[in-house]
């Protein structure tokens, strides 16, 4: 019986001793599934990537500069873009496994001086673009490589952004495609060209010269824009204005489907060219309807789809005060009356003026009649920004005012 107590107890030792030892294994290297599932590593593509540092000419690594951002996005589509810290880019890439193929990419012609070096960034980027041979992620970063196995390009995953939704939102136009060329053009400087599809169907905005508004349907990714009519107001500074603003209103008729990318709107013709690219801009806080002098910017021709813009060297004007009353200078004349608010709707009534009369400049007096048979008209009202619309009970715009500077006089 000896033996067999001998050989028990030694079992129980060596139990023990793997019990101790699996028990290491598991405060050490923990050895027991806890149950949870690592995160999946992004993604080339429907993964935004911003870059933190590429290969100078002379070989070295360096980060990208403070203040400026370069980004990149891969669409299942085979095409890159983004940003290269002054210009956006696009180009079209192949991919087979971990080999990655890059065109030469197009970009906006824009110069930025501020940082200083931003422009030579720029351009060293977008080349290490077309040497790239093969990619990898480590964690959440993107390396791309050459085809000597030399990293050029580092990006980190890019923070999620929300992307701006399409409607209700004011749009501020960046670049747009120059038609028959594989190019893009950055919107001229000193020219701002806005777009605001709202939830009515109807698009309205600046066309840089011109105001202008249009009807849209949508469906899914599926866009029309159509019955397009603006002001009639000609530009001349800076050179090009008209040109541009021809190219736009042409364009955005010409749109076919949309896309949302972060604070971007893209949208694009039936062969899948991006044609416009939107960036949503600085929200402003809406002028107080009440209160408010508003200056005529341009009015609806009755009967016809037409918007005319108010006659150069005359200012037409409206100060809806809280007391229940309009008034303001018809372009000649001075006038008042009563105007009754509930909620969006409004009521002008009891108009009057002044009774002079005005030979110059010539169609003015037409101008004043007009004006204020539309403002009698009005059933409807609502600000966008620094501007007051004002609609017929029909859903037809009247009127369009500008938030006024202060000292311009009524």
């Amino acid at each position: 019986m000896a033996p067999n107590r001998r050989r028990s107890r030694d079992t129980i030792v060596v139990a023990a001793s793997l019990f101790v030892i699996a028990a290491a294994c598991i405060i050490t290297a923990g050895c027991i599934d806890d149950g949870s599932t690592p995160s999946p590593a992004p993604s080339l593509a429907g993964t935004a990537w911003t870059l933190d540092s590429y290969v100078a000419g002379n070989g070295t690594l360096v980060p990208l500069l403070a203040g400026t951002e370069v980004t990149a996005s891969f669409d299942d589509d085979g095409r890159v873009s983004g940003s290269a810290g002054c210009n956006q880019y696009a180009a079209a890439y192949h991919l087979d496994g971990a080999t990655l193929v890059i065109e030469p990419p197009g970009s906006t012609k824009m110069y930025c001086s501020e940082p200083p070096g931003i422009m030579e960034q720029e351009n060293r980027y977008l080349t290490l673009l077309t040497e790239v041979s093969t990619w990898r992620v480590e964690g959440d970063r993107l390396i791309l490589t050459d085809a000597e196995g030399t990293d050029l390009l580092f990006f980190a995953q890019a923070p999620e952004v929300t992307p701006a939704p399409f409607t209700g939102t004011l749009l501020s136009l960046q670049s747009y495609s120059i038609p028959g060329k594989e190019a893009v053009s950055s919107v001229i400087a000193g020219t701002t060209v806005t777009a605001v599809f709202s939830a009515d169907g109807n698009v309205s905005g600046s066309a840089g010269c011109n105001h202008y508004g249009g009807g849209y349907t949508l469906d899914g990714s599926n866009l029309s824009v159509s019955t397009l009519f603006t002001t009639l107001m000609y530009c001349e500074e800076p050179e090009g204005v008209m040109e541009q603003e021809s190219r736009y209103l042409g364009l955005l008729g010409n749109a076919s489907t949309w896309r949302v990318e972060g604070d971007r709107l893209i949208l694009t013709d039936a062969e899948g060219t991006d044609l416009l690219f939107f960036a949503q801009a600085p929200e402003v806080t809406p002028a107080p309807f009440t209160g408010t002098l508003w200056s005529l910017q341009s009015y609806s021709i009755p009967g016809k789809e037409a918007v005319s813009s108010v006659i150069a060297g005359t200012t037409v004007t409206a100060v809806f005060s809280a007391d229940g009353n309009v008034s303001g200078s018809a372009g000649c004349n001075h006038y008042g009356g009563g105007y009754t608010l509930d909620g969006s709707n409004l009521s002008v009534s009891s108009l009057f003026t002044t009774l002079m009369y005005c030979e110059e400049p010539e169609g003015v007096m037409e101008q004043e009649s007009r004006y204020l048979g539309l403002l009698g008209n009005v059933s409807t009202w609502r600000v966008e920004g620094d501007r007051l619309i004002l609609t017929d009970a029909e859903g037809t715009d009247l009127l369009f005012f500008a938030q006024a500077p202060i000292d311009q006089e009524s």
